[in-house]
Protein backbone atom coordinates (compact mmCIF):
# COMPACT_ATOMS: atom_id res chain seq x y z
CA UNK A 1 0.00 0.00 0.00
CA UNK A 2 1.23 3.46 -0.84
CA UNK A 3 2.39 5.58 2.05
CA UNK A 4 0.09 8.39 3.09
CA UNK A 5 1.56 11.77 2.19
CA UNK A 6 3.33 10.65 -0.99
CA UNK A 7 3.00 13.03 -3.94
CA UNK A 8 0.06 12.08 -6.17
CA UNK A 9 -0.73 12.82 -9.81
CA UNK A 10 -4.06 14.44 -8.94
CA UNK A 11 -5.34 16.31 -5.90
CA UNK A 12 -9.11 16.42 -5.42
CA UNK A 13 -10.35 19.33 -3.31
CA UNK A 14 -13.63 19.15 -1.40
CA UNK A 15 -14.75 22.28 0.44
CA UNK A 16 -17.52 21.52 2.89
CA UNK A 17 -19.55 23.31 5.53
CA UNK A 18 -22.92 22.23 6.94
CA UNK A 19 -23.29 19.52 4.28
CA UNK A 20 -24.43 16.73 6.58
CA UNK A 21 -27.18 15.67 4.14
CA UNK A 22 -24.88 15.54 1.12
CA UNK A 23 -21.23 14.97 2.05
CA UNK A 24 -21.33 11.17 2.23
CA UNK A 25 -22.53 10.94 -1.37
CA UNK A 26 -19.89 13.46 -2.43
CA UNK A 27 -17.01 11.58 -0.84
CA UNK A 28 -18.21 8.17 -2.00
CA UNK A 29 -18.34 9.42 -5.59
CA UNK A 30 -14.68 10.46 -5.32
CA UNK A 31 -13.06 7.54 -3.48
CA UNK A 32 -14.80 5.15 -5.91
CA UNK A 33 -12.99 6.66 -8.90
CA UNK A 34 -11.22 4.09 -11.09
CA UNK A 35 -7.80 5.34 -12.18
CA UNK A 36 -4.41 3.99 -13.24
CA UNK A 37 -2.71 6.70 -11.16
CA UNK A 38 -2.71 7.67 -7.50
CA UNK A 39 -4.78 10.60 -6.31
CA UNK A 40 -5.34 12.34 -3.00
CA UNK A 41 -8.55 13.72 -1.56
CA UNK A 42 -8.09 16.96 0.38
CA UNK A 43 -11.13 17.68 2.58
CA UNK A 44 -11.38 21.21 3.97
CA UNK A 45 -14.19 20.95 6.52
CA UNK A 46 -14.88 24.36 8.00
CA UNK A 47 -15.95 23.66 11.60
CA UNK A 48 -19.53 22.72 10.76
CA UNK A 49 -22.10 22.75 13.61
CA UNK A 50 -23.73 19.57 12.25
CA UNK A 51 -22.35 16.04 11.61
CA UNK A 52 -20.35 16.97 8.51
CA UNK A 53 -17.04 16.67 10.38
CA UNK A 54 -17.74 13.23 11.80
CA UNK A 55 -18.69 11.88 8.37
CA UNK A 56 -15.44 13.26 6.93
CA UNK A 57 -13.52 11.61 9.77
CA UNK A 58 -15.10 8.27 8.87
CA UNK A 59 -13.71 8.53 5.34
CA UNK A 60 -10.29 9.66 6.57
CA UNK A 61 -10.13 6.59 8.80
CA UNK A 62 -11.44 4.23 6.12
CA UNK A 63 -9.18 5.54 3.31
CA UNK A 64 -5.97 6.67 5.05
CA UNK A 65 -3.84 6.35 1.88
CA UNK A 66 -6.16 8.67 -0.04
CA UNK A 67 -7.92 11.11 2.28
CA UNK A 68 -6.28 14.07 3.99
CA UNK A 69 -8.71 15.80 6.31
CA UNK A 70 -7.45 19.26 7.19
CA UNK A 71 -7.58 20.44 10.83
CA UNK A 72 -10.80 22.16 11.79
CA UNK A 73 -10.23 24.08 15.01
CA UNK A 74 -12.24 27.12 13.94
CA UNK A 75 -14.43 28.47 11.15
CA UNK A 76 -12.14 29.88 8.46
CA UNK A 77 -14.78 31.24 6.09
CA UNK A 78 -15.31 30.25 2.47
CA UNK A 79 -12.25 31.74 0.75
CA UNK A 80 -9.74 31.09 3.55
CA UNK A 81 -10.94 27.50 3.73
CA UNK A 82 -10.63 27.11 -0.03
CA UNK A 83 -7.15 28.61 -0.11
CA UNK A 84 -5.84 26.35 2.65
CA UNK A 85 -7.15 23.37 0.67
CA UNK A 86 -5.42 24.51 -2.53
CA UNK A 87 -2.19 25.15 -0.60
CA UNK A 88 -2.31 21.55 0.64
CA UNK A 89 -2.48 20.08 -2.86
CA UNK A 90 0.60 18.22 -4.10
CA UNK A 91 -0.79 16.94 -7.41
CA UNK A 92 0.22 17.96 -10.90
CA UNK A 93 -3.50 18.51 -11.46
CA UNK A 94 -6.34 19.64 -9.20
CA UNK A 95 -9.99 18.62 -9.41
CA UNK A 96 -12.77 20.27 -7.43
CA UNK A 97 -16.11 19.18 -6.01
CA UNK A 98 -17.99 21.11 -3.35
CA UNK A 99 -19.53 19.16 -0.49
CA UNK A 100 -23.09 19.38 -1.79
CA UNK A 101 -22.29 18.17 -5.33
CA UNK A 102 -21.10 14.75 -6.51
CA UNK A 103 -19.69 12.82 -9.47
CA UNK A 104 -21.65 10.34 -11.55
CA UNK A 105 -18.88 8.87 -13.72
CA UNK A 106 -16.46 6.47 -12.04
CA UNK A 107 -13.89 7.29 -14.73
CA UNK A 108 -14.18 11.08 -14.52
CA UNK A 109 -10.68 11.66 -13.20
CA UNK A 110 -9.13 9.18 -15.63
CA UNK A 111 -10.81 10.74 -18.67
CA UNK A 112 -9.78 14.26 -17.72
CA UNK A 113 -6.27 13.19 -16.76
CA UNK A 114 -5.79 11.40 -20.09
CA UNK A 115 -6.91 14.46 -22.04
CA UNK A 116 -4.67 16.86 -20.14
CA UNK A 117 -1.64 14.60 -20.44
CA UNK A 118 -2.16 14.31 -24.20
CA UNK A 119 -2.78 18.05 -24.71
CA UNK A 120 -0.22 20.14 -22.80
CA UNK A 121 -1.43 23.41 -24.35
CA UNK A 122 -4.62 23.12 -22.26
CA UNK A 123 -4.64 24.15 -18.61
CA UNK A 124 -8.19 23.20 -17.67
CA UNK A 125 -10.90 20.83 -18.82
CA UNK A 126 -14.49 20.52 -17.69
CA UNK A 127 -17.53 18.41 -18.50
CA UNK A 128 -21.28 18.50 -18.72
CA UNK A 129 -23.31 18.43 -15.53
CA UNK A 130 -26.72 17.33 -14.32
CA UNK A 131 -28.63 19.89 -12.27
CA UNK A 132 -30.82 18.95 -9.33
CA UNK A 133 -33.01 21.94 -8.57
CA UNK A 134 -34.39 21.56 -5.07
CA UNK A 135 -35.62 25.15 -4.88
CA UNK A 136 -37.82 25.34 -7.96
CA UNK A 137 -36.47 28.65 -9.21
CA UNK A 138 -36.78 27.59 -12.82
CA UNK A 139 -38.64 24.85 -14.68
CA UNK A 140 -35.49 24.21 -16.68
CA UNK A 141 -32.58 23.57 -14.28
CA UNK A 142 -30.09 24.02 -17.12
CA UNK A 143 -30.93 27.73 -16.83
CA UNK A 144 -28.30 27.86 -14.08
CA UNK A 145 -25.58 26.09 -16.05
CA UNK A 146 -26.18 26.34 -19.81
CA UNK A 147 -24.55 23.78 -22.09
CA UNK A 148 -21.37 25.17 -23.70
CA UNK A 149 -21.73 26.12 -27.35
CA UNK A 150 -18.23 24.95 -28.33
CA UNK A 151 -15.50 22.70 -27.01
CA UNK A 152 -12.46 25.02 -26.80
CA UNK A 153 -12.38 28.25 -24.78
CA UNK A 154 -9.84 31.02 -24.23
CA UNK A 155 -9.50 33.63 -21.52
CA UNK A 156 -11.41 36.04 -23.75
CA UNK A 157 -14.38 33.66 -23.73
CA UNK A 158 -14.27 33.39 -19.95
CA UNK A 159 -14.21 37.15 -19.50
CA UNK A 160 -17.01 37.87 -21.96
CA UNK A 161 -19.36 35.04 -21.02
CA UNK A 162 -22.62 36.29 -19.49
CA UNK A 163 -22.82 33.18 -17.30
CA UNK A 164 -20.25 30.89 -15.75
CA UNK A 165 -19.77 28.18 -18.37
CA UNK A 166 -17.52 25.97 -16.21
CA UNK A 167 -19.45 23.95 -13.59
CA UNK A 168 -17.31 23.81 -10.44
CA UNK A 169 -17.82 20.06 -9.71
CA UNK A 170 -16.36 19.21 -13.14
CA UNK A 171 -13.22 21.39 -13.02
CA UNK A 172 -9.87 19.65 -13.60
CA UNK A 173 -6.87 21.94 -14.04
CA UNK A 174 -3.09 22.15 -13.97
CA UNK A 175 -1.66 23.15 -10.63
CA UNK A 176 -0.38 26.48 -11.94
CA UNK A 177 -2.10 28.82 -9.49
CA UNK A 178 0.08 31.61 -8.06
CA UNK A 179 1.73 30.99 -4.70
CA UNK A 180 1.05 32.88 -2.62
CA UNK A 181 -2.24 34.17 -3.97
CA UNK A 182 -2.43 37.93 -4.57
CA UNK A 183 -4.33 39.89 -1.95
CA UNK A 184 -7.24 40.75 -4.23
CA UNK A 185 -7.98 37.05 -4.68
CA UNK A 186 -7.73 36.25 -0.98
CA UNK A 187 -10.42 38.86 -0.33
CA UNK A 188 -12.88 37.94 -3.08
CA UNK A 189 -16.01 35.79 -2.83
CA UNK A 190 -15.78 34.19 -6.27
CA UNK A 191 -12.93 31.75 -5.86
CA UNK A 192 -13.90 29.45 -8.72
CA UNK A 193 -13.88 32.32 -11.22
CA UNK A 194 -10.46 33.37 -9.98
CA UNK A 195 -9.20 29.84 -10.64
CA UNK A 196 -10.49 30.10 -14.19
CA UNK A 197 -8.76 33.41 -14.81
CA UNK A 198 -5.43 32.27 -13.37
CA UNK A 199 -5.40 29.06 -15.40
CA UNK A 200 -6.78 30.65 -18.58
CA UNK A 201 -3.75 32.96 -18.57
CA UNK A 202 -1.56 29.97 -19.30
CA UNK A 203 -3.57 27.87 -21.72
CA UNK A 204 -6.88 26.88 -23.26
CA UNK A 205 -9.94 25.21 -21.74
CA UNK A 206 -11.48 22.03 -23.12
CA UNK A 207 -15.12 21.01 -22.78
CA UNK A 208 -15.67 17.25 -22.73
CA UNK A 209 -19.22 16.61 -23.89
CA UNK A 210 -20.23 14.09 -21.22
CA UNK A 211 -22.19 14.63 -18.02
CA UNK A 212 -19.84 13.52 -15.25
CA UNK A 213 -21.14 15.38 -12.18
CA UNK A 214 -24.25 16.68 -10.45
CA UNK A 215 -24.70 20.28 -9.35
CA UNK A 216 -27.22 20.61 -6.54
CA UNK A 217 -29.21 23.85 -6.37
CA UNK A 218 -30.57 24.02 -2.83
CA UNK A 219 -31.54 26.63 -0.26
CA UNK A 220 -28.46 26.01 1.88
CA UNK A 221 -25.99 26.69 -0.93
CA UNK A 222 -23.57 29.52 -0.19
CA UNK A 223 -24.38 31.44 -3.39
CA UNK A 224 -28.13 31.21 -2.70
CA UNK A 225 -28.24 33.61 0.23
CA UNK A 226 -30.01 36.87 -0.54
CA UNK A 227 -26.95 38.92 0.40
CA UNK A 228 -24.59 36.99 -1.88
CA UNK A 229 -26.99 37.07 -4.82
CA UNK A 230 -27.35 40.85 -4.55
CA UNK A 231 -23.63 41.50 -4.37
CA UNK A 232 -22.60 38.75 -6.81
CA UNK A 233 -22.26 40.76 -10.00
CA UNK A 234 -20.47 43.60 -8.26
CA UNK A 235 -18.02 41.19 -6.67
CA UNK A 236 -17.34 39.55 -10.04
CA UNK A 237 -16.70 42.88 -11.73
CA UNK A 238 -14.33 43.88 -8.93
CA UNK A 239 -12.45 40.60 -9.44
CA UNK A 240 -12.22 41.35 -13.15
CA UNK A 241 -10.90 44.83 -12.45
CA UNK A 242 -8.33 43.57 -9.97
CA UNK A 243 -7.24 40.78 -12.30
CA UNK A 244 -6.93 43.28 -15.15
CA UNK A 245 -4.42 45.22 -13.06
CA UNK A 246 -2.70 42.02 -11.86
CA UNK A 247 -2.16 40.87 -15.45
CA UNK A 248 -0.67 44.28 -16.27
CA UNK A 249 -3.63 45.13 -18.53
CA UNK A 250 -2.73 42.45 -21.06
CA UNK A 251 -6.44 41.81 -21.63
CA UNK A 252 -7.59 45.37 -21.09
CA UNK A 253 -9.54 45.62 -24.36
CA UNK A 254 -11.48 42.46 -23.51
CA UNK A 255 -12.22 43.60 -19.97
CA UNK A 256 -13.42 46.99 -21.22
CA UNK A 257 -15.79 45.22 -23.57
CA UNK A 258 -17.17 43.22 -20.66
CA UNK A 259 -17.43 46.29 -18.42
CA UNK A 260 -19.30 48.14 -21.18
CA UNK A 261 -21.79 45.30 -21.60
CA UNK A 262 -22.45 45.24 -17.86
CA UNK A 263 -22.75 49.03 -17.72
CA UNK A 264 -25.38 48.96 -20.49
CA UNK A 265 -27.35 46.25 -18.73
CA UNK A 266 -27.24 48.06 -15.41
CA UNK A 267 -28.21 51.37 -16.99
CA UNK A 268 -31.29 49.96 -18.70
CA UNK A 269 -32.48 47.04 -16.60
CA UNK A 270 -31.50 48.65 -13.34
CA UNK A 271 -34.02 51.41 -14.05
CA UNK A 272 -36.86 48.98 -14.76
CA UNK A 273 -38.69 49.46 -11.45
CA UNK A 274 -37.67 53.06 -10.82
CA UNK A 275 -39.79 56.16 -11.40
CA UNK A 276 -39.49 59.91 -11.05
CA UNK A 277 -36.56 61.23 -9.07
CA UNK A 278 -35.26 57.71 -8.36
CA UNK A 279 -34.96 57.00 -12.08
CA UNK A 280 -33.13 60.30 -12.57
CA UNK A 281 -30.71 59.47 -9.74
CA UNK A 282 -30.11 56.07 -11.30
CA UNK A 283 -29.41 57.72 -14.65
CA UNK A 284 -26.98 60.24 -13.17
CA UNK A 285 -25.11 57.42 -11.42
CA UNK A 286 -24.97 54.83 -14.22
CA UNK A 287 -24.69 56.88 -17.41
CA UNK A 288 -21.13 58.08 -16.59
CA UNK A 289 -20.08 54.45 -16.09
CA UNK A 290 -21.49 53.53 -19.49
CA UNK A 291 -19.70 56.49 -21.11
CA UNK A 292 -16.44 55.58 -19.34
CA UNK A 293 -16.18 52.29 -21.22
CA UNK A 294 -17.56 53.53 -24.55
CA UNK A 295 -14.47 53.86 -26.73
CA UNK A 296 -16.55 55.36 -29.52
CA UNK A 297 -19.63 57.41 -28.75
CA UNK A 298 -22.61 56.02 -30.63
CA UNK A 299 -25.07 58.92 -30.71
CA UNK A 300 -27.92 56.77 -32.02
CA UNK A 301 -27.43 54.27 -29.22
CA UNK A 302 -27.30 57.00 -26.58
CA UNK A 303 -30.48 58.61 -27.91
CA UNK A 304 -32.15 55.18 -27.96
CA UNK A 305 -31.24 54.58 -24.32
CA UNK A 306 -32.62 57.97 -23.33
CA UNK A 307 -35.92 57.10 -24.97
CA UNK A 308 -35.98 53.75 -23.14
CA UNK A 309 -35.36 55.45 -19.82
CA UNK A 310 -37.48 58.56 -20.08
CA UNK A 311 -39.94 58.14 -22.97
CA UNK A 312 -40.65 54.41 -23.39
CA UNK A 313 -44.23 55.01 -24.56
CA UNK A 314 -43.08 57.38 -27.28
CA UNK A 315 -40.41 54.88 -28.35
CA UNK A 316 -42.96 52.07 -28.63
CA UNK A 317 -45.23 54.32 -30.70
CA UNK A 318 -42.35 55.21 -33.02
CA UNK A 319 -41.33 51.58 -33.40
CA UNK A 320 -44.93 50.55 -34.14
CA UNK A 321 -45.24 53.18 -36.86
CA UNK A 322 -41.90 52.17 -38.36
CA UNK A 323 -43.00 48.53 -38.42
CA UNK A 324 -46.35 49.24 -40.11
CA UNK A 325 -44.75 51.48 -42.75
CA UNK A 326 -42.40 48.71 -43.93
Amino acid sequence: MELKGAIKKVSVVVITYKHEKFIRQTLESIVSQKTNFDFELIIAEDFSPDKTRSICEEFAEQYPAVVRLLPSDRNYGAMANFIRAIDACTGKYIAMCEGDDYWIDDHKLQKQFDFMEANPDFTLCFTGVEVIDEIGWNKDPSHFLPKPEKDIYTIEDIILSEMNIVPTPTIFFKNVLPKPFPDFYVNTLVGDMGVQLFTAQKGKFKYLDEKMAVYRNHSGGMTKSKENIEMGNGVLLKLFGDFNEYSEYKYNAVFRKRFLADAKAKLIYGAKDKTGINKLKHYLKEMPVYLKYSDKLDIKEIVYYHFILFAPTLLKLFQRKSHTSV
